[in-house]
């Protein structure tokens, strides 16, 4: 549901703000926050953007890849047809500017054409009465942003003041429909490349730094985030380098965070079921992650199963996940200590439809690691009997 409070302005209403977001991991509240508020803005423009302009409007990335940006960054991307409009969503209650992240500025594969200044209110509704919305109060071109705004380095951004900016939405559709060789972008500079022992280096160093975007030069900084494979490296290290699953935990019937019960996973996602329709065993317990390897996702699926000498069996696979009917080629999983020793290795082949690790026992307060690599990206998963 929509209103126009002022004609020259979009208003939306965001309805069921509490139920309308499922978490994700994030290293921190700030960074948990920040998902949660770029999350309710990027939904509720997709849904009246595709209302009004068609299927020609889209997510620049998909669901499942926009946590490892959030993690880090603000503003998401939406894209109709050849343009592209950035929002960079506030809570802050007054006009004073337009204010953009380098990232959406700076990195030739982030730019956008328009960015529009979201203002946000989210109320929980029950303890003020107040409606939860936002607010596209002004745009800019990256052009704008580029020749006319003033550039912090403190914090990395691109400021437009509120009489630099076009308040007007409407005209944006009519610049976008009669002026489509309008200009919208200013020339930007291509990153050098990051070489692939530099990009670890970054990432180990950043892991946990809790502003990583302004703790080393831009250029580094740019050169590693721009790249999808080392951006989702860096969400791993974030949050997951603690991060221990209790497997006892599951036979209480709890489900650890950014796991799902086989069985209820399966319920909504027909073709997961297909593919998972080998290698399901009896067991007394079983969830399952979906696990992003640059553009390639799968199912990390751990089998759990009482032992009569009170130990547990542990058996680890991974499926293929989407439309996938096999797991990529040269697909690694591994089996490690908590120390980082390898025990166990499998590799897919062309037309594997999973892989697993041969079944082991642990006694109750072993810890262990499980990775998952594919070329030059790679995950893990580090368990508690």
């Amino acid at each position: 549901m929509f209103a126009f409070a002022d004609p020259t302005e979009l208003w939306l209403e965001l309805a069921s703000v509490p139920q309308a977001w499922r978490p994700a991991a994030y290293s921190s509240a700030a960074s948990r926050w920040n998902g949660y508020l770029n999350h309710l803005c990027l939904t509720a423009m997709l849904d009246w953007l595709r209302a009004e302009q068609g299927p020609r409007t889209t997510s620049w990335l998909e669901e499942r890849q926009w946590p490892s940006l959030w993690e880090v960054v603000s503003g998401s991307i939406i894209t109709i047809g050849d343009r592209r409009l950035a929002l960079i969503p506030t809570e802050a209650i007054d006009d004073g500017e337009l204010a953009v992240p380098q990232e959406w500025v700076d990195l030739p594969d982030w730019i956008a054409d328009y960015y529009l200044a979201v203002q946000m209110q989210l109320s929980d509704g029950e303890a003020d009465g107040e409606a939860s919305w936002l607010r596209v109060w002004g745009y800019a071109t990256h052009y704008d942003l580029k020749t006319f705004g003033q550039y912090d380095a403190e914090d990395r951004t691109y400021s437009l003041a509120a009489d630099q900016l076009t308040q007007d939405w409407n005209a944006l559709w009519v610049t976008m429909q009669f002026c489509p060789q309008a200009q919208t972008r200013a020339a930007v500079a291509p990153l050098p490349e990051l070489a692939p022992a530099q990009a670890e280096s970054l990432i180990q160093r950043l892991a946990t730094q809790p502003l990583p975007r302004l703790a080393v030069p831009f250029a580094f900084w740019g050169g590693l985030i721009q790249s999808s494979t080392w951006r989702q490296q860096l969400y791993q290290r974030r949050t997951q380098t603690e991060a221990r699953v209790n497997l006892g935990q599951w036979f209480q019937q709890q489900v650890s965070s950014g796991w799902q019960r086989l069985e209820t996973l399966l319920a909504t996602d027909r073709q997961l079921a297909l593919n998972l329709r080998s290698g399901r065993e009896a067991a007394d317990a079983r969830q399952v992650k979906l696990i992003a390897l640059g553009d390639q996702t799968v199912a990390l699926v751990v089998q759990l199963s009482r032992t009569e000498d009170e130990r547990v069996a542990v058996l680890v696979q991974v499926h293929p996940a989407g439309d996938a009917s096999t797991v990529p080629a040269n697909l690694e999983l591994k089996l490690l200590t908590e120390t980082g020793e390898t025990l166990q290795t499998v590799q897919a082949g062309a037309e594997d439809s999973y892989i697993q690790l041969r079944r082991f026992r642990c006694p109750v307060g072993t810890e262990f690691q499980v990775k998952i690599e594919l070329g030059g990206a790679q995950v893990s998963e580090r368990f508690i009997m």
